[in-house]
């Protein structure tokens, strides 16, 4: 063997530098990806009850409130699981128009609702949420977002 051969060697990084790979995530950031809490998961589920109008835009405006306060990011609405029974399959929820749509599968949704559609068929996730930049964020059962 030839042992004179140049070895590269990979120094570790020191703590400062893992310091600041872990701070290259923004609060902001983090903050969108915390677990969603109960009372979104109770917000969605009431939309299979029939609200009325007021009812409606009322439970609207708490989740926009709650997303802004909590998360810092409000998504344009929601698309979820329906529980109504045939034919509906699942439904929209536009947080900013407080508009309520039950679809069956045949029935288009709107963009850019549309793109999460596929994801709450798979019944993986308790709710998609659909924000403006076309970015979706599925939310798991336990609460956990997928980033």
């Amino acid at each position: 063997m030839d042992f004179t051969q140049r070895r590269r060697v990979e120094l570790r990084p020191t703590f400062g530098q893992h310091t600041a790979a872990r701070q290259s995530v923004t609060p902001g950031v983090r903050a969108k990806r915390r677990p969603r809490h109960a009372g979104l998961f109770e917000a969605v589920r009431r939309l299979d009850a029939g609200l009325d109008a007021a009812a409606r835009a009322e439970l609207a405006a708490w989740a926009r409130q709650e997303y802004e306060q909590e998360y810092g990011d409000v998504p344009l609405g929601f698309v979820s699981e329906c529980f109504l029974g045939p034919p509906y399959v699942d439904h929209r929820l536009d947080l900013f128009q407080s508009i309520l749509d039950h679809f069956a599968p045949a029935d288009p949704m709107p963009e850019p609702f549309a793109q999460a559609r596929t994801l709450v068929r798979t019944g993986g996730y308790a709710f998609i949420e659909v924000y403006a930049s076309g970015t979706l964020r599925p939310v798991l059962p336990d609460g956990t977002v997928v980033d």
